[in-house]
């Protein structure tokens, strides 16, 4: 007799190549300012740095994968929200793209009563139209 095999979730955690380049630039920033004798105001910039990078580190690695898309529904995990939606409480899921400065780029927002998340790029570890798409495709009809 076949048993019933559900269908795994995906996954989006950030990119792990970014993951390590922040946790090498907080290394050389507390290396430079352990280092760095005579220049205080040096040192000051130098440990605001490494900090502010090991924190983006500890936020990669803590609050991953930072999307979860199951039959069931999504979890949604970063520093500001933590939460399990089901898909009858998702409202939208949609990549949108804006211009700033020049610079263009898209987010994925997940509007789900409640529950308004916004994940980057750098966050989901892909491209925020194709991680809509995939979400989609999960979204029972």
């Amino acid at each position: 007799m076949d048993k019933f095999v559900p269908v795994p979730g995906v996954r989006f955690v950030p990119d792990r190549r970014i993951t390590a380049l922040a946790a090498a630039g907080a290394l050389v920033a507390l290396l430079l300012c352990l280092f760095s004798a005579g220049d205080a105001p040096g040192r000051l910039l130098f440990g605001i740095a490494a900090a502010v990078l090991a924190v983006y580190v500890a936020s990669d690695l803590v609050f991953s994968p930072r999307l979860t898309v199951s039959e069931d529904g999504l979890s949604i995990r970063s520093p500001f929200a933590t939460a399990r939606v089901p898909w009858a409480e998702v409202a939208a899921v949609r990549a949108e793209t804006r211009t700033r400065f020049g610079l263009r780029s898209t987010t994925l927002e997940i509007d789900a009563g409640t529950v308004l998340a916004v994940l980057s790029r750098r966050a989901l570890g892909a491209d925020p139209e194709r991680v809509a798409q995939v979400v989609s495709g999960y979204r029972p009809r």
